[in-house]
């Protein structure tokens, strides 16, 4: 009689665990998705989304400017981006610190004037970092003129080679 008493309550258990579990795997991010659209603060106090980027390739760079690593993948992106400056090309970095008295300067020091700069402004929640499942900081993304994820948390050498496949530059 006892195992008639508690059936219910493992049918029930099972149950909820199927829903959390297909839940959770349908929402996890995946290339060929829609890219989570966002909106971010700038450094000049405007705001800037993903839509209004449609049209271009959009790197969406989340970092934070005390990351040891970030600083370390920051040494090379102006040799590999600058030269797709005037490319259908949007690269934009979001750092995830809610804290921005540092940034400023880190960008004046890596010579990230390719990019555009933007913070995730939802005091460290780092919404942006979640809706694009990064695993950490650095995390880079490549977002198609569709708006399409077409690869998540790349290294610089696949940005690299990510860039000179789609934007031939000439001899």
């Amino acid at each position: 009689m006892k195992r008639l008493k508690t059936f219910p309550s493992i049918l029930f258990s099972s149950l909820l665990f199927l829903t959390l579990t297909s839940f959770i795997s349908a929402s996890q991010l995946l290339v060929g998705d829609k890219a989570p659209d966002f909106t971010v603060a700038t450094l000049t106090g405007d705001s800037i989304s993903l839509h209004q980027y449609k049209g271009s390739v959009v790197i969406v760079h989340l970092w934070s400017p005390t990351c040891p690593h970030c600083r370390e993948s920051n040494k090379t992106l102006p040799e590999i981006v600058t030269p797709y400056k005037n490319s259908k090309l949007a690269y934009i970095m979001i750092a995830i610190d809610s804290d921005t008295s540092t940034l400023r300067p880190v960008i004046k020091e890596d010579k990230l004037n390719f990019a555009i700069h933007a913070y995730d402004p939802y005091d460290g929640a780092a919404k942006t970092m979640l809706a694009y499942e990064a695993p950490g900081t650095p995390s880079i993304n490549i977002v198609d003129e569709k708006g399409n994820l077409v690869a998540t948390n790349v290294t610089s050498a696949q940005l690299k080679k990510y860039l000179k496949k789609h934007f031939p530059l000439p001899h």
